[in-house]
C-alpha cells in the first residue's frame, strides 16, 4: 500500500497514509507503538535490543492495515 497506493485486498486507492500506532504504556501514558529485535533473546542481560516506532498505513474502504518500519535498518541483525 505504501508504495502502490492502492490497498492488496479490494485495490481501494483511498488510503491513509502513515497513522500513529498508539501504544499505552505505565500510568496509560501514550506513546508511538514501538517494534524491537533482539541479537541475543535467551540472555538475561544485554539482550542487544533495537526498536523502531511504527506506523500504519490504512484502507478506508475495507480496512486492511499495514505496518511499517520507521526506521528499518535500525533493526536489521547481523547474519550468523
Amino acid at each position: 500500500m505504501k508504495n502502490s497506493g492502492r490497498c492488496p485486498k479490494c485495490d481501494c486507492t483511498d488510503i491513509v497514509a502513515d497513522a500513529k500506532v498508539i501504544d499505552r504504556g505505565h500510568m496509560h501514558v501514550k506513546d508511538d507503538m514501538t517494534l524491537a529485535v533482539y541479537a541475543d533473546p535467551g540472555a538475561i542481560f544485554f539482550q542487544g535490543e533495537r526498536t523502531t516506532k511504527v506506523s500504519a498505513w490504512v484502507c478506508t474502504e475495507c480496512g486492511y492495515v499495514e505496518f511499517y518500519a520507521a526506521y528499518p535498518k535500525r533493526i536489521k541483525l547481523p547474519k550468523s
